[in-house]
């Protein structure tokens, strides 16, 4: 099976990875979303900002920006970033180990070739780099952009017409015209992720020059704002909300279904009042979902029920489990760390200087990369609506099957596809078929050049199966140790509190219900990922790059979480337990 529109791998700079993307963008990419989306504007966003900091496209051929740049390849519809260029980055940037500047984002990956790629010598960027480098330890040199930026996000929220109202040229012209939007997001986004990078290697290299090589993870708990900020501040408000009123027990008790209902529904009395109070959470944050980087998935907006499965998750969390109350103690945990090393680099003062410096540096960065994923999310969600809007109406013609199969359009198409959608309406059919057969194949988390073809990767639910009985091993990126009976899941739903959660990669959609997990494990990963930071600023341990644990963990087992060590380790096994299939790989989100 081939996907016509993979890109090739560059031969100069030939290592990949799902590192970054994977979280973000779990699923195979839509046509749509590569041609007028994320997918479109990824690739050349990294190859600007390599470009602007100094290593010019001469002698980097994968530089060049444009659709054939190599920063981010398509493989299989799946994205992948150009980890080669990473570690160049990291190593003419900072001075930093390329192999462990990039193990922020790689975890230790028994599939991560341990050899240093190719000696490249950068055409006058290691000055220009180094500058930039300092910049970025001492002020923020993207936050009028980043305000701007989010101001323009709002508006575009806020001036969203009636889209039922609009014509379908109106809407075509709406879903190009967010592109420049997105582009601009993009951009900054890499930029704080590259920033993010370097001052945590320097903050991690310090520590350990402090003799207190395990810090880290302490240091920045609670510096992002991942576990406790919005929405899920709010979430837990209004989980807690029904958890206090006996008739929206009741009103959940029957279902997530029913409740949506009654929802919609309501008058002047709880079940109204719960609903006006998530008005605004849909209208702030309904871009929230599985998957918030690609055009094709459900989100808050689009299917309500997803933000009500979490609070039926979330209603029975004890108070104990508040989000802001646990975020508050690890920033106890987090000065503690902090006054450890400062204790220990006391006789150097330019090394304390510096420590003081990446730590300061890391709360702005993270902070800012956890926005700018948020922003992107946003624009991409005005693109998303407009999107819907066009297929709905293709689908009362009675062209296409389903809203989703507008997402199999091609942008070079939209023009003709909306003058005439007939004539374009089996191929997009056809483009679903294949989609959805290649969403059924897991890809590999790292590839040096081109991957095998897709149907030697993994199927969904392939591999070893049923109760682990000797542990397993991954990547520790959040201390502490827990045990519970593991769930696995692939869409953020269906969590009860006290479990383990198990999945293959969690992005912001999915922080929310680390409030009611004991522990997370996931099969990709690294110590940079969203739900590493989230786990970390509310105290729950956390094992990544574990690789195959949704295939060989199961529902029901228990298990001690190490977040230390990095291991879990069955706590007793029940042989009775059956082996589970994930089914096909894909979040509920797009195949709904």
């Amino acid at each position: 099976m081939e996907w016509e529109f993979d890109s090739p791998a560059s031969t100069t700079f030939p290592l990949y990875s799902r590192a970054v993307v994977g979280d973000l963008s779990p699923d195979p990419v839509t046509p749509l979303t590569a041609s007028l989306g994320v997918g479109a504007e990824m690739g050349p966003a990294w190859a600007r900002v390599y470009a602007d900091l100094g290593l010019h496209a001469d002698p980097y051929p994968a530089l060049e920006p444009g659709p054939s740049g190599h920063a981010v390849a398509t493989f299989g519809a799946h994205l992948f970033l150009n980890t080669s260029l990473l570690r160049l980055f990291g190593e003419h940037a900072s001075g930093a180990d390329p192999l462990a500047f990039t193990r922020q984002y790689l975890g230790e990956r028994p599939d991560v070739p341990r050899q240093r790629d190719a000696a490249v010598e950068p055409n006058g960027a290691a000055e220009p780099l180094r500058r930039w480098a300092e910049s970025v330890l001492e002020e923020h040199p993207d936050r009028a952009e980043l305000v701007r930026l989010a101001r323009r996000a709002g508006q575009l929220r806020a001036g969203r017409p009636d889209l039922r109202a609009c014509s379908s040229t109106e809407l075509a012209t709406r879903i190009t015209a967010a592109r420049a939007e997105l582009r601009w997001a993009l951009r900054l986004h890499a930029r704080a992720e590259l920033a993010t990078a370097l001052v945590t290697d320097l903050l991690t290299r310090t520590a350990e020059e402090a003799g207190e090589p395990t810090r880290t993870g302490d240091l920045v708990a609670g510096l992002a704002g991942t576990g406790s900020g919005e929405p899920a501040a709010s979430l837990w408000e209004l989980g807690r909300q029904v958890r206090a009123s006996d008739r929206l027990q009741r009103l959940f008790d029957q279902g997530v279904a029913h409740a949506a209902t009654q929802l919609v529904r309501a008058g002047n009395n709880e079940v109204g009042r719960l609903r006006t109070s998530l008005t605004p959470l849909f209208a702030e944050h309904g871009h929230h979902g599985p998957s918030g980087w690609e055009l094709g998935s459900r989100t808050w907006d689009t299917e309500p029920r997803l933000l009500l499965h979490l609070l039926e998750i979330l209603r029975h969390c004890p108070d104990e489990r508040e989000p802001a109350a646990r975020a508050r103690r690890q920033a106890g945990v987090s000065a503690e760390a902090a006054a450890a090393v400062r204790a220990s680099l006391a006789r150097g003062p330019a090394a304390l200087a510096r420590f003081d410096s990446a730590l300061a540096a890391c709360a702005r960065w993270l902070g800012a990369r956890r926005r700018l994923v948020d922003l992107v999310s946003a624009v991409h969600h005005e693109q998303r609506l407009v999107a819907r809007e066009l297929g709905r109406r293709v689908v009362e013609m009675g062209l296409l099957d389903d809203v989703d199969q507008i997402f199999m359009l091609l942008a070079g198409e939209l023009g003709e596809f909306v003058a005439d959608p007939e004539p374009l309406a089996e191929s997009l059919r056809m483009r679903s078929y294949d989609y959805y057969a290649l969403a059924t194949y897991r890809p590999p988390f790292v590839t040096v050049g081109q991957p095998p073809p897709v149907v030697s990767w993994t199927r969904a639910g392939q591999g070893r199966s049923g109760p682990v009985r000797r542990g397993l091993t991954g990547t520790g990126v959040s201390p502490g140790q827990a045990s519970g009976p593991v769930r696995v899941l692939r869409s953020p739903s269906g969590l009860s509190p006290g479990e383990v959660l198990v999945t293959r990669s969690a992005g912001p959609g999915w922080l929310p219900l680390l409030a009611a997990a004991s522990a997370a494990v996931i099969d990709d990963g690294a110590a940079l990922s969203e739900v590493a930071l989230a786990c970390r600023d509310l105290g729950i341990p956390c094992v990544v790059a574990c690789l195959d644990a949704t295939t060989r963990l199961v529902n029901g087992q228990e298990v001690v979480v190490d977040g230390s060590a990095g291991t879990v380790r069955p706590e007793s096994t029940v042989d009775s337990l059956p082996g589970r299939s994930l089914g096909p790989e894909i979040s509920e989100a797009s195949s709904a």
